[in-house]
């Protein structure tokens, strides 16, 4: 049990039954905390909305609700009245909505209300003559441009009041410095300051309840009412104050069915997002952003040098001890393709998870769509400057490793164990064993190096945004530019970000519109060259600089070139920079062609250039088959590539409403759209100087250069789509569809995919059993079923390719490809069942999804016979079922005047199932077993994915008895797995009769030990206010994974002569028998991955602590034009409960493949961060 935290321990007995406990009180805090908020009674309440009436008519409508009476003159007031209440009592009626007319209200008799004529008195009269003043005036109009009759304006400084006439044009006195509010039914209210200008136009935004909130979907938006897919909405307020640097990290629990992974803390760093599970086995499991209209889909850029500086855990877990063999570092894992997306800039997020609303995107929504809006400009409105800054200080978490004399003792006692059970005479003796046991003194050194302390930091970090928003009669626009600088917690490494957005829309007439919308980002990473993954195992013994105060070169320490390990302060020095420069733009053209009918033409392109720079030192050793970079004084490379893809879309939308009965929006449309890439890269070695001279133009020897650079695009799409929606007496809703698809990425027969849907919805709440209930806002029951694809695999896959090469002396052509015109779409049927509820005036709302989700003809790689020259042929050969449940619940608690609570809970649970596999892909058998294996997982027919392989670890040897049955038990295969089997040493399950013939075949007896999958994650939300306060606890939690740690493994056993963690500290000996860990025999047998390593990765996490206080605005304020001026506190991964004793339970290997996340590695230590900012508006 662990608690990763501040502060000291905490039991961990409750979880994880308390965590179920915490949620279930969470809800019924929220249904008991509402059910009494709404309480009351209603026989005296009033719901009622009226727009621009007679005040007798308002009257009326009171009187038939309530037992109340109102006694009036018909003559005392003759303008028009608006009003919109629910659920109100009288007192509030008057206090709040007749206040502002010239009458008085008196109750008498319980239940008469006296209504009289309020006279202007003498000071008024002599006020006002005194004090006339030229009025402001005015015109009020909708976000459309329309005027807007009946708009009350109350001048908050003097208490005048007016309304907008029929034209919507008003007149009101008031002077510089006043405060005018204006406000009307179904609009949002707006406050204004008055300044030198005496017109001052208003546009006014409708006003929303949760059921009448527009959720973006597909090439268009809807009402969260009249969804009948699977959308989760994530508020982006809930964002703002959150020091996150890309907006995928920011993701991470906000949703049902959304699992978020980030690998490692290195800064903006790649994340792995998975929606309702994975569709594809190739990695291609990514959704789909939309980012204001314009497709993105995730990708690494990395480009392959052809050296790498591998992790030493990799090679220790895999039994090897060359470089070259080494799990890959953050050398791949740290590109991030969405860091050019400021997320101050988002204004909505909306999350499609079902075949109806996925399937307008076809080919690309297999694995869900993320749909991101930016801001945009408003009507009428005077610029508005934001200014925002916050400043981060980052800490690292790092584990406990061997000090040097922790080092020498266990190193000292393996190579002694080793002699006494190794025959000298018949036995091989390393010869660093001699060194370790008979000359100490100079094997090792005299420094006791903390490395990790060495080559790590606490960093402060900035990040800084402005932007500017406005708009006029026929104009908006929004401007923005950002700046965020993140420097890594492991030294040498940094990220760094600028950013700019610019959205314009003009209209032209009455029925032309064109929207420009440019997404620009620059980022600047240096990715780091493992140097965290060798200071784990750096010997501490050695100091990290020699006598010069150049980086001390561990080659032949000990007496052999490659101990395991190098110099991390080495590593510090090399060059792994990455520069990318990204581009999202788009022009659109609207001509309404009639009011209910709109044409919309857009051309955008999303492109990419990336810049990549590695160089690797004389003195560091790097894993290639050019051989190391000492070897060629020093190795370099420079690479780039260019990707640029452009959309052509032409859509038409008709959207009509019959007699109040019947809504119907069809879109019809088709897009086009080409991908181009190319790239090139150079590897050479022989550099004069190892800081001066060492770009590629100074290398000596060029070893590769490689590249593509087509002549014109390399694929292309063309697609068709329809969807049609209708919508009977507001509560039967229907929807359809459908898409087709026409790639060349495939052969001739199988170019075009069809991808239909279809989706019901019931509003029951609307019925006549349930429309008299007020505490029912709204109860909808929805379904769809529909199929979606997927076409993420490499151009011109179908085809059989050659490569030129010289043999010989001469030119040849070489086979490299091996086609399949057979290929074709991976296509995915899901079916969706689901629940919507909201009730309490909207304070509770439910929802709850059942889905189904099958992919058909999974793309792999199947092998071939060696005798066709080839390796391997991509082939449909899986099938995949995801199943699940999501349940989401959300709230306010408690919402006065002064003091509020909210909470909200999501749940998900999931389970992929492989149902099919191609019996040819029994790639790596293990146990008699078939399947696909890559490294420590299976992919098997009738598993479920995320199976961990390892051996089953029984115990330890701990008596004479159990050493010699054990020895009976594995027979001949004892030489193969213990060349020094004894006392101490572990004991694991293994056929060794069918294994015992070969090394080779002990090495794969791997059975499954454990699944990565958790049962159920999510997250909850506590939010709290009073008055300008907010306080927001935000926890994420998963229950029931498992987690394969690197470091366990390795800590088992010395490898060669590298350093471990301090776990090795709780081996076997004769002093310590009661371990589950075994002895220490140095060059024994290296610990193979067992169900010992295995650790459940289970937790709840404090993801981030956001404080917020908003300052009123005083006068000075006004003086100064300061308006919204905040300031911020906020932290994350303040702790982590979990019985996992690693750094963190969400750590993954790759973030890539689709076996991620079952394996720690230590690639990158994890980070906890605070931050304080403010924000500004003027």
């Amino acid at each position: 049990m662990k608690l990763n935290a501040i502060s000291g321990a905490m039991p961990y007995a409750w979880f994880p039954k308390k965590l179920l406990r915490i949620m279930k009180l969470t809800t019924l805090l929220l249904i008991v905390g509402l059910i009494q908020a709404s309480a009351t009674g209603y026989s005296q309440k009033v719901s009622l909305t009226e727009r621009n009436v007679p005040i007798a008519k308002v009257f009326q409508a009171i009187e038939k609700q309530t037992g109340y009476v109102f006694l009036y003159d018909n003559s005392l007031y003759k303008q028009n009245i608006s009003i919109n209440v629910k659920n109100a009592s009288i007192e509030e009626i008057i206090n709040n909505h007749f206040n502002t007319l010239p009458l008085t209200f008196s109750i008498v008799n319980g239940n008469n209300i006296v209504v009289k004529y309020k006279p202007e008195s003498l000071a008024d009269k002599v006020l006002k003559l005194f004090n006339q003043q030229e009025p402001i005036k005015g015109k009020i109009t909708d976000e459309t441009g329309k005027p807007i009759p009946g708009v009350t304006i109350i001048n908050k400084t003097n208490g005048k009041g007016a309304i907008a006439n029929n034209a919507g044009l008003y007149s009101i006195a008031a002077e510089k410095g006043d405060q005018l509010a204006f406000s009307y039914i179904g609009y949002q209210s707006r406050k204004i300051t008055v300044s030198t200008e005496q017109t001052i136009n208003i546009s006014l935004e409708p006003e929303t309840s949760s059921l009448d909130q527009v959720v973006v979907v597909g090439y268009g938006n809807t009402k969260k009412k009249d969804l009948t897919g699977s959308v989760a909405i994530v508020n982006a307020a809930d964002l703002k104050d959150a020091p996150f640097a890309t907006i995928d990290n920011a993701l991470a629990g906000k949703a049902a069915g959304v699992q978020v992974t980030k690998a490692d803390g290195s800064p903006g760093g790649a994340v792995r997002i998975r929606i309702r599970g994975s569709s594809s086995l190739l990695g291609g499991n990514d959704p789909l952003y939309i980012i204001d209209g314009i497709p993105v889909q995730v990708s690494n850029n990395y480009i392959n040098p052809g050296f790498d500086v591998g992790s030493p855990i990799g090679n220790e877990i895999n039994g090897m001890g060359s470089m070259n063999t080494g799990l890959s570092t953050a050398f791949t894992n740290g590109l991030n393709s969405l860091g050019g997306l400021n997320v101050d800039d988002i204004e909505s997020i909306s999350i499609l998870k079902d075949a109806s609303s996925t399937a307008i995107y076809g080919s690309k929504a297999a694995n869900g769509v993320v749909m991101i809006t930016t801001k945009r400009g408003k009507k009428d409105m005077k610029p508005q400057i934001n200014a925002n800054y916050y400043t981060t200080v980052t800490t690292p978490k790092l584990p406990k490793l061997l000090n040097a004399d922790e080092y020498k003792m266990l190193l000292t006692e393996s190579a002694q164990n080793l002699m006494n059970e190794a025959d000298p005479d018949e036995d091989y003796i390393p010869e660093n064993i001699d060194a370790i046991l008979n000359h100490s003194d100079t094997f090792f050194g005299k420094a006791n190096t903390d490395w990790l302390k060495e080559i790590t930091r606490n960093t402060v970090s900035h990040n800084a945004d402005l932007s500017v928003q406005g708009g006029g009669a026929a104009s908006k626009y929004f401007s923005s530019i950002s700046f965020n600088q993140t420097p890594g917690v492991v030294k040498a490494t940094n990220y760094q970000r600028i950013a700019g957005k610019l959205n314009l829309e003009n209209e032209i007439g009455r029925k032309f519109r064109f929207i420009t919308n440019l997404n620009l980002g620059y980022t600047d990473q240096n990715i780091g060259d493992g140097a965290y993954g060798q200071a784990l195992r750096a010997r501490p013994d050695l100091a990290p600089y020699d006598e010069n105060g150049m980086p001390t070169s561990f080659v032949g320490q000990g007496g052999e070139d490659y101990q395991g390990f190098q110099n991390p302060v080495g590593l510090l020095q090399a060059t792994n920079n990455a520069k990318t420069f990204s581009l999202l733009g788009s022009l659109s053209a609207l001509y309404d062609i009639t009011k209910a009918l709109q044409f919309k033409s857009t051309v955008s392109v999303n492109m990419q250039t990336y810049n990549q720079r590695i160089y690797m030192p004389s003195f560091i050793q790097t894993g290639s088959y050019f051989g190391t970079a000492s070897e060629k004084s020093g190795i370099g490379s420079n690479s780039n590539s260019r990707m640029a893809n452009w959309f052509l879309e032409n859509t038409l939308t008709y959207t009509k409403n019959i007699a109040d009965i019947h809504d119907i929006n069809v879109l019809a449309g088709t897009s086009y759209e080409t991908r181009k890439n190319s790239f090139f890269s150079a590897t050479a070695s022989g550099y004069p100087n190892d800081h001066s001279l060492n770009n590629l133009s100074s290398a000596i020897t060029p070893l590769f250069t490689r590249g593509d650079e087509p002549a014109g695009p390399q694929s292309y799409l063309l697609s068709f789509y329809l969807r049609a929606n209708y919508t009977l007496m507001d509560k039967y809703l229907f929807t359809f569809t459908g898409r087709t698809d026409g790639s060349s990425k495939f052969g001739p027969n199988n170019k075009f995919g069809y991808f239909p849907s279809a989706a019901l919805g019931w509003r029951i709440s609307k019925e006549n059993f349930l429309k008299d209930v007020k505490w029912i806002d709204d109860f909808k029951v929805r379904g769809s079923y529909g199929l979606t694809g997927s076409q993420n695999i490499g151009d011109q896959m179908y085809r059989t390719l050659y490569s030129p090469k010289a043999y010989a002396g001469a030119n040849a052509l070489i086979p490299t490809q091996l086609g399949n015109e057979s290929i074709k779409w991976e296509s995915t049927k899901s079916t969706d069942l689901g629940l919507d509820v909201s009730l309490f005036n909207n304070r509770l709302q439910l929802t709850a999804d059942y889905y189904d989700k099958r992919t058909n003809g999974a793309l792999l790689y199947l092998p071939v016979p060696a005798s066709s020259s080839y390796a391997f042929l991509l082939s449909n050969a899986a099938d995949l079922k995801n199943q699940g449940f999501e349940f989401s619940l959300q709230g306010d608690i408690i919402k006065n005047k002064d003091f509020r609570w909210n909470a909200s809970l999501n749940v998900t649970w999931n389970k992929t199932i492989v149902t099919k596999l191609d019996p040819k892909a029994n790639l790596g058998q293990s146990g008699g077993m078939t399947g696909l294996e890559w490294q420590n997982t299976r992919i098997a027919e009738g598993m479920p994915l995320g199976m961990i392989l390892g051996y089953t670890h029984t115990g330890i040897i701990k008596t004479q008895e159990q050493l010699d049955a054990y020895k009976k038990e594995i027979g001949p295969a004892q030489p193969i797995l213990y060349p020094f089997l004894g006392i101490g040493d572990p004991m694991y399950q293994l056929d060794y009769e069918y294994y015992k013939s070969s090394k080779s075949a002990i090495a794969d007896a791997k059975t499954i030990i454990a699944n990565a999958a958790p049962k159920y994650y999510g997250g909850f939300t506590q939010g709290f206010g009073y008055k300008n306060l907010d306080l927001q606890l935000f926890f994420t939690f998963s229950q029931g994974g498992k987690l394969l740690w690197g470091d366990h493994i390795s800590s088992r056993q010395f490898n060669g002569t590298s350093n471990s963690h301090a776990l090795m500290l709780d081996r076997y000996h004769p002093g310590n028998t009661e371990t589950n860990r075994e002895r220490l025999v140095l060059e024994g047998t290296m610990p193979m991955p067992s169900s010992i390593d295995v650790f459940s990765s289970s937790y709840i996490k404090l993801r981030t602590l956001n404080m917020n206080y908003k300052f009123n605005q005083a006068k000075w304020m006004q003086r100064a034009g300061l308006q919204n001026t905040s300031v911020f506190f906020s932290a994350t991964n303040l702790f982590t409960i979990t019985k996992y004793p690693g750094n963190d339970p969400e750590t993954s290997n790759d973030t890539f493949s689709v076996g991620g996340g079952y394996f720690d590695v230590s690639n990158y230590p994890v980070v906890r961060t605070f931050s304080l900012g403010f924000k500004l508006g003027f």
